[in-house]
């Protein structure tokens, strides 16, 4: 295997030698980082997977959804679905909430995956770039949950004034709901049933708006939130419990109202340190 022989700084990053197998490959030596490839300015990166990272990414390209997503819907949403768009340009996949209009839980659409996912790894990530259609009246959660095949509004609204309601054991992320008096981005987090202290980002979406939105949490379960490149928020203790496993999750929903929110999601990455003992869990 190659090996850093021109060190481009500390021999932590650098590129093999030229030619290394013949002649044939004069000046297309490889590069070679030690820790990872990271693409992207701070607060809007994409981790790939490495020896040292553990990463997954989908641009929803192609004609279906990967069977690696769990769709969960609520109780009174038996014909929406989660698709790929043929006309999305680059790859979409499309969440289209219930439109019974009877609450959340009637209404809510969810992507899950397996729980393959701790903060106590180190360097845990999730970054997504989606839009909703339609925002009145509805509900909004991106981030990590801890219940891959059971659908759960995992954070939301309480229904009175900035309160919210913590249904997730663990769990932290984005959330918007339009019951909120305060209708922006809330960074909200609970870890073994304990709220952490939510914190108004001070921005709100727009309808039909693509923003990215990323997430990152320390081995000690430290949560920092970003939107569109830029730190919102301040770090928040006690975000998620280290130890507990994950899922990545979208969802949307209706708090009310008969009419269905289209939720397009461009793309969604999630990293982590890969574990350095070999253990499954």
């Amino acid at each position: 295997m190659p090996d850093i022989l021109t060190s481009v700084r500390g021999r932590t990053l650098g590129l093999e030698a030229e030619g290394a197998d013949n002649n044939a490959h004069k000046q297309r030596a490889a590069l070679i980082s030690r820790g990872g490839f990271i693409a992207g300015s701070n607060g809007n990166q994409i981790v790939l997977p490495s020896p040292s990272q553990v990463a997954f990414f989908d641009d929803f390209v192609g004609d279906v959804i990967a069977d690696q997503w769990n769709l969960l819907k609520g109780t009174d949403n038996t014909t929406t679905d989660a698709a790929v768009l043929a006309g999305g340009i680059g790859g979409l996949v499309r969440l289209t909430s219930g439109d019974a209009g009877t609450g959340v839980a009637a209404d809510l659409v969810q992507l899950t995956q397996a729980l393959q996912w701790q903060a106590s790894n180190g360097s845990l990530r999730i970054q997504a770039r989606f839009k909703c259609s339609l925002l009145t009246n509805s509900f909004i959660f991106f981030g990590f949950t801890d219940l891959a095949t059971t659908l759960e509004a995992s954070i939301i609204g309480s229904g009175s004034g900035d309160g919210i309601t913590t249904n997730a054991s663990d769990a932290v992320g984005f959330m918007y709901d339009n019951r909120m008096t305060t209708k922006n981005w809330w960074l909200t987090g609970v870890a073994a049933d304990v709220d952490a202290t939510h914190q108004n980002s001070g921005v709100a979406p727009t309808a039909d708006q693509f923003e990215t939105l990323a997430i990152e949490i320390s081995a000690s379960g430290r949560a920092r939130f970003f939107r569109n490149g830029l730190g919102v928020g301040t770090a928040m203790s006690g975000a998620v419990t280290p130890a507990i496993d994950l899922t990545p999750t979208i969802m949307v929903g209706k708090t009310s109202v008969t009419t269905s929110a289209l939720l397009d999601l461009d793309y969604m990455n999630v990293s982590m340190a890969r574990m350095a003992d070999g253990a499954a869990t």
